[in-house]
């Protein structure tokens, strides 16, 4: 995928890409951009934006553009949150924030200031927050990575997010502290209008709001990953399914019914006989 943000990045458009490169995306390529071009140059390249005013991706409130991601991507990881807060002190005028926050706003100026352009201050940051955030999985192990199932779907949009939301409600039921996210392969831009009211009808809440692309982050750190016909490379750590349910386009309920009847069976299976 492409990312386009503003050219002298410093703080949170580098910490950005970083997070991107190590936990979303296998082959980002990043755009930097004068502050006034990056929406034409999203819309002209089909790139992503971030890190500026009015994008999904950028500053709300006290939280900076790194938290954004966090949360779209659903990154439920202890040492990314507290990553999180480091970078967000450095990256607003919260340096106290944390005891980290002011040494990375210093590092990362002067990286700033002795790169010449931005590609060369990522080279160079890189490693910083590598390090940074093996700091913060050594104090994060009270919390481990929180077990779920990735459902994967072509467009995100459909059978993926059916899929999750029944999970949760069966998990739950049986008392299983296993969560689970709906992604795509290529996503579409939004959820499909039939399972949203085939959920809603069922007291479901259909998440996310938005598809998302499958992360690295996702495959990494799966129990196990459910794709409905899609050429994905799980790799090597968790077991990969193919589930083969009829299109939701052509029913729901006959969809529905086939996937509910496949989430009870994974979640007996999970739950060992509970």
């Amino acid at each position: 995928m492409k990312w386009v943000t503003r050219e002298r990045a410093r703080v949170d458009r580098i910490a950005c890409p970083w997070l991107i490169t190590r936990f979303i995306d296998p082959s980002p390529e990043f755009l930097f951009v004068p502050a006034g071009g990056v929406l034409a140059a999203a819309e002209r390249e089909s790139a992503i934006p971030y890190d500026i005013a009015d994008v999904e991706l950028g500053h709300r409130g006290r939280l900076c553009s790194f938290d954004a991601f966090i949360e779209r991507y659903e990154l439920a990881d202890a040492a990314l949150a507290a990553l999180a807060e480091i970078v967000r002190g450095a990256d607003t005028d919260d340096r106290t924030l944390t005891p980290e926050s002011a040494g990375l706003y210093a590092a990362a100026t002067g990286f700033q200031s002795t790169s010449r352009d931005d590609f060369e201050n990522m080279a160079r940051q890189f490693p910083m927050y590598d390090a940074l955030y093996a700091y913060c999985r050594s104090g994060a192990t009270s919390r481990p990575t929180p077990s779920r199932v990735v459902f994967v779907c072509q467009h995100g949009a459909a059978k993926s997010v059916i899929a999750a939301a029944h999970f949760r409600r069966v998990a739950a039921a049986r008392g299983l502290t296993v969560g689970a996210v709906a992604a795509g392969t290529e996503p579409d831009a939004q959820l499909a209008p039939r399972a949203v009211k085939g959920l809603s009808g069922e007291g479901l809440q259909p998440s996310p709001a938005r598809p998302r692309p499958v992360t690295l982050y996702d495959l990494a750190t799966a129990t196990r990953v459910v794709s409905f016909g899609c050429d994905l490379d799980a790799g090597p750590a968790p077991r990969l399914d193919q589930w083969d349910v009829p299109a939701v386009s052509d029913g729901y309920e006959a969809a529905r019914d086939q996937i509910v009847a496949r989430v009870e069976h994974l979640v007996a299976e999970l739950a060992g006989g509970r």
